[in-house]
């Protein structure tokens, strides 16, 4: 994403400290909105989300088809399901870390999905694919709202909506 870094070693333990130029003197309500770097490239040798797992819901097979291409470099274990219903299923089995929700499957039932993970006690990042747009948008700070990607900007960044939405909820 661009932003400096510092990191320092005290002891045990490594501070890292990341500057978001953008939000200083600002005041953030609900979400915001910023253009992502579209150099975006995945590297073999920098996975920092490796292992994570993903669940994404998905009725429209070209949405799936797009979400894994994005995807499938960061070394993520991603799962599909076509429905809430077997969203729901799935996470009976255990929780994962993010959830990549087709927006027209986004409706009482999948909030219902959401309040359900809440109440479990478990972090989880949820990111939901608009129909139309190029922007990404962050998710809330500590409100119900999820990070949105749109759908022409799906190959250029949902890569770092997941890194993002994921890194905050670690």
């Amino acid at each position: 994403m661009g932003l400096p870094l510092e990191r320092r070693f005290d002891g045990a333990h490594v501070i890292i400290t990341i500057e978001f130029p953008r939000t200083v003197g600002c005041q953030l309500e609900g979400m915001s909105v910023i253009e992502l770097d579209q150099g975006f490239s995945p590297s073999v040798n920098s996975k920092p989300l490796a292992g994570s797992q993903v669940l994404v819901v998905a009725s429209r097979r070209d949405v799936r088809v797009q979400v894994r291409d994005a995807i499938r470099n960061m070394g993520l274990i991603v799962d599909f399901v076509n429905s809430v219903e077997d969203a729901r299923e799935f996470c009976r089995g255990g929780l994962p870390h993010a959830i990549v929700v087709e927006a027209v499957l986004r409706g009482d039932r999948f909030n219902d999905l959401r309040h359900e993970c809440k109440a479990n006690g478990t972090e989880v990042a949820f990111i939901e694919i608009i129909e139309e747009g190029s922007m990404f948008e962050l998710s809330g700070l500590g409100g119900p709202s999820m990070a949105r990607v749109g759908r022409d900007a799906i190959m250029t960044s949902l890569p770092s909506a997941l890194t993002f939405e994921l890194s905050k909820a670690a």
